[in-house]
């Protein structure tokens, strides 16, 4: 039996001191864990309100407006308990007593946006918020949360832009823009000094090779290898930035002892083996002709160059006309101004597959950000999440995987990338799971299964011959 205090008013309390002492109550309740008890008090003060309306409106504005932060902070302990319609109701009454009550604005908004229910409600409440606290942070980043559900993406960072306007160092406001423009430099610059105050380790060590990888400073290596001298992400990018300077043999270092520590990791195997490769390749480079005519001390041919000149209207032209190997040998001979111009005035899902497909994948990443940058859908994430994993970067791969999922688990190309992750990290069981939950979705993924050099070590099992078969 649930012990509550009178159920009736005190008469000799004046209307104000009872909210107060009820809305304790409630909170002490909460605090032992009798939340039924707590729900009862909370619901007690929200109706005792709407019955004294009438006395509340001849009060002072002055107590009006604590009663209004009592509604508040009532709705606030119903969010916690759950009581959501309650506590919206609560929360309404508040900025209806008080129209500049921020903090009940801003409480609307975010719960409608946890629940991603009445989105546009919840905008509207959230840009009431600003109106009356241009400053409020935290609106801000909510009403571009709002924004972003929606698909606004351009008006979601304008708002994350605007919180950093207030708070510079906000982490929240840059976490959230590094979502949509993950290549930043300058937000990953700013996002890294915010870390190194906050001492969050972890995060900064991925900050730092992000930020090595696109700029190509080493700084941002050495910075991070002084935190963490055996980071396998970071020793693996310092590994490819050496085979790019020609040091094969500092790379190779790297990559064998890579090797030694993480033997069955695919990423680590890929580096060894094209670092291998490109050593070889390096030792056995032919001869250029005029080394070798310098050696005889005999004076070389001039060499003159045929004059072709492409352009990104030859490309276009076999693009359009399906000339596929045309197309793409006329791809490989633009100069770089060129291709730009075909990124920006092809900038869709369909180019960015033409060129990952056709093996142009550091092209088709670039238009892949750029689109992304400018709308989220699920096509794009799939496509990003294939490239990251084709590269080896499987954990950023799989981040852009489960974001698919959060919006839709039953897509089910996603669900079959999972499982060949899975398949990476040894890991049968959660092989099995999505590779089951792809091919219940999508009947035709068994053949791809099938064929999947990954997959295919489960042959020999009765539960993989079952799907498949």
């Amino acid at each position: 039996m649930i012990n509550l205090p009178l159920f009736g008013r005190r008469r000799s309390e004046s209307t104000l001191k009872i909210y107060e002492r009820t809305l304790e109550d409630a909170k002490d309740a909460i605090k032992r864990g009798e939340e039924d008890k707590a729900q009862i008090l909370l619901r007690r003060i929200l109706r005792w309100v709407t019955e004294d309306m009438d006395k509340i409106s001849r009060m002072r504005d002055e107590d009006k407006n604590k009663i209004s932060e009592i509604l508040t902070e009532a709705g606030e302990n119903m969010l916690i308990l759950k009581d959501y319609e309650y506590a919206i109701k609560a929360l309404e009454k508040a900025k209806t007593l008080n129209y500049r009550n921020v903090r009940a604005w801003v409480d609307i908004g975010r719960n409608l946006l946890q629940r991603n229910t009445q989105i546009p409600y919840a905008i509207s409440c959230l840009q009431e918020a600003i109106k009356i606290d241009p400053k409020n942070v935290e609106a801000h980043i909510l009403l571009g949360d709002g924004y972003r559900l929606q698909g606004q993406i351009d008006k979601a960072k304008e708002e994350y832009r605007k919180a950093l306007e207030i708070d510079e160092s906000n982490e929240l406001a840059l976490e959230k823009l590094l979502r949509i423009e993950p290549n930043n430099v300058e937000l990953l610059k700013k996002y890294g000094e915010v870390l190194e105050k906050k001492g969050d380790k972890e995060n900064l060590l991925i900050v730092y090779n992000k930020l090595a990888s696109l700029t190509k400073e080493e700084s941002y290596l050495e910075k991070g290898l002084q935190l963490d001298p055996d980071n396998k992400d970071l020793l693996i990018t310092k590994a490819y930035m050496l085979k790019q300077q020609n040091k094969y043999s500092e790379a190779l270092d790297i990559a064998k002892s890579l090797l030694e520590k993480y033997p069955d990791d695919p990423t680590v195997q890929l580096l060894y083996g094209e670092i291998v490769e490109s050593e070889e390749e390096e030792e056995f480079k032919p001869i250029e002709v005029e080394e070798l005519f310098e050696d005889l001390n005999i004076e070389g041919i001039e060499e003159i160059p045929l004059e072709e000149n492409y352009t990104y209207e030859d490309f276009l032209n076999y693009y359009a006309n399906g000339q596929i190997e045309k197309a793409l040998e006329t791809w490989d001979k633009l100069p770089e101004e060129e291709r730009d111009k075909l990124l920006k005035e092809n900038a869709n899902l369909q180019f960015a597959q033409f060129l990952f497909e056709h093996g142009k994948t550091q092209h088709a990443e670039r238009l892949i950000d750029s689109l992304l940058e400018k709308e989220i859908t699920q096509d794009l994430l799939y496509l990003k999440a294939r490239m990251l994993i084709e590269k080896g970067e499987l954990e950023e791969g799989e981040k852009y995987l489960n974001e698919i999922l959060k919006r839709n688990i039953k897509h089910a190309h996603a669900l079959f990338q999972k499982a060949r992750i899975m398949s990476l990290k040894e890991n049968e069981m959660g092989a099995r799971n999505f590779l089951t939950m792809a091919i219940k979705l999508v009947p035709e993924i068994k053949e791809k299964a099938k064929e999947d050099p990954l997959l295919k070590k489960y042959e020999e099992k009765s539960w993989y011959q079952k799907l498949v078969s």
